[in-house]
Formats: structure tokens, C-alpha cells, sequence
């Protein structure tokens, strides 16, 4: 079969457009397993590194999570607004904020592994224990080796 007699069974097929899918389902199960907690992936995995390396400039954030500024910004200040966080400026250089955990965040994050684990180990359950292990070195691999081409690469050296 060529490309112009079934383009959409074959896009649909196309490894971007798997790893898409997977990722709205991984989405979706998330906000399922921690929806009494109000916290989404984004915001877990923020709370994960801040608890992680300590206080933070916001744009440190980023690099760390492959987050772009904007997003980093936007999930940041809302996790401020529930008292999670804390921001305050960089005395050093003034035009960067500092971000803090605070114990409620801290707290917080603990509450969500499970949810977090539970997401893992739902979103997998099609697989194998050593297909699982599998599948997590090749998207390492994948991410780490075109880490340099996504538009917002996660910092080296981490």
C-alpha cells in the first residue's frame, strides 16, 4: 500500500504520531489519578524538581524540565496562587525570580507519587515487566540523542 492510497492509516502509524497519542493518554490518566489533588503532570514534575535541587531560578526551571519560558511562567505563578510555591527576585540579577517549594507544595508532591506511579504503571500495563524496561530505554535513547533538536532541549549536564 503507498502513501496516496491510505495516508491516514499510514500517519497514524508514524512513531511522532504514536508517541502523541500515548502522551494524551498519559494526559488523561494522570488528571484521573490525582484529580482530588488538583495537580497536573506539569505541575508535578516542577514540584518534583524544585523538591529535588532546592531553590530555583524560574528559568533553571525550564532547563530542567524541557519546559519553554512561557509555560514555565504560566504553571509556575499558578502553582503560587495555591500557596505551593513561593517567587521572589534573584537579589544577584534582578531580572530573574527565584522559585521556592513550600512545605503545603512539598507535601503536596508527596501525595502525588502514588497517583504518579499509578499513572506509570496503568499507561504500561499492556506490557511486559522487561517490554516496559524496554520501552523506557528507547524513548531515553530517542530523547537523548535529538535532544538538540526539540524547541525547547532539556539542560546538559543536569
Amino acid at each position: 500500500m503507498n502513501i496516496c492510497e491510505a495516508p491516514l492509516t499510514q500517519a497514524s502509524a508514524f512513531p511522532g504520531n504514536l508517541l502523541r497519542r500515548c502522551h494524551q493518554i498519559s494526559v488523561a490518566i494522570f488528571l484521573k489519578q490525582c484529580q482530588a489533588l488538583g495537580l497536573t503532570q506539569l505541575q508535578y514534575v516542577i514540584l518534583s524538581a524544585l523538591e529535588e535541587k532546592g531553590t530555583l531560578e524560574q528559568s533553571r526551571i525550564g532547563g530542567l524540565t524541557a519546559l519553554d519560558r512561557n509555560t514555565t511562567a504560566v504553571v509556575v505563578r499558578k502553582l503560587e496562587e495555591r500557596g505551593l510555591v513561593t517567587r521572589r527576585r534573584n537579589e544577584r540579577d534582578r531580572r530573574s525570580l527565584l522559585v521556592s517549594l513550600t512545605e503545603e507544595g512539598r507535601a503536596l508532591r508527596r501525595q502525588a507519587e502514588a497517583g504518579a506511579a499509578a499513572t506509570q504503571e496503568e499507561l504500561t500495563m499492556p506490557l511486559s515487566e522487561s517490554e516496559r524496561a524496554m520501552l523506557c530505554t528507547l524513548l531515553q535513547r530517542i530523547a537523548d540523542k535529538n535532544n538538540a533538536l526539540s524547541r525547547v532541549p532539556l539542560s546538559q549536564g543536569v
